[in-house]
């Protein structure tokens, strides 16, 4: 007979906390199979993943986690940080190989112009010229939203303001 997930389970922590952290994952990963429906397994392996800074490994734990509990706040923690290292990590070796082979400042236009067109120029300022010798650069306020929309837009509905990162917090 086959170990139930709570020995899976009891087994995995107790290797976990005599540092066998490989060995945990493994009794982790049997007890996700033995009950495919528990988050707990998942959110080991997500935050082990993310301790051993393995972030793309992180990542998909913890979106098993979330599709058992779309709540679990340390789940969507992994996941955002995880992705931001991945992002700064990606463009570190952009940056390194722009270095070597082209002007990072054309790449880091290139991007934006990117980003311009995929989130409209409400998001990201407009470009600005460079300036010439004799002149001084030209310092643009963020655009300003309108109070009212006009009648071409539709009104969205009313919905509090809410800070993305406050699920971040304690």
């Amino acid at each position: 007979m086959p170990p139930s997930y709570a020995e899976l389970m009891a087994s995995a922590e107790d290797a976990h906390r005599k540092g066998g952290v490989v060995e945990a994952m493994g009794f982790y990963e049997k007890a996700t199979k033995a009950d495919p429906s528990k988050k707990q397994p998942w959110a080991r392996i997500a935050q082990a993943q993310f301790d051993a800074r393995n972030y793309g490994s992180a990542i998909a734990a913890a979106q098993e986690v979330l599709q058992r509990d779309t709540t679990d706040v340390t789940a969507k923690s992994i996941m955002a940080v995880s992705g931001l290292r991945v992002s700064a990590n990606a463009l570190e070796q952009l940056r390194l190989a722009n270095a070597l082979g082209g002007s990072t400042r054309d790449e880091a236009q290139a991007l934006a112009r990117i980003m311009r067109d995929a989130l409209g120029e409400s998001i990201l300022p407009p470009p600005v010229a460079a300036p010439t010798a004799n002149e001084k650069p030209v310092v643009r306020p963020p655009p300003v939203r309108r109070a009212t929309p006009s009648a071409a837009e539709p009104t969205p509905a009313a919905e509090p303001k809410r800070n993305p990162f406050d699920a971040l917090k304690g």
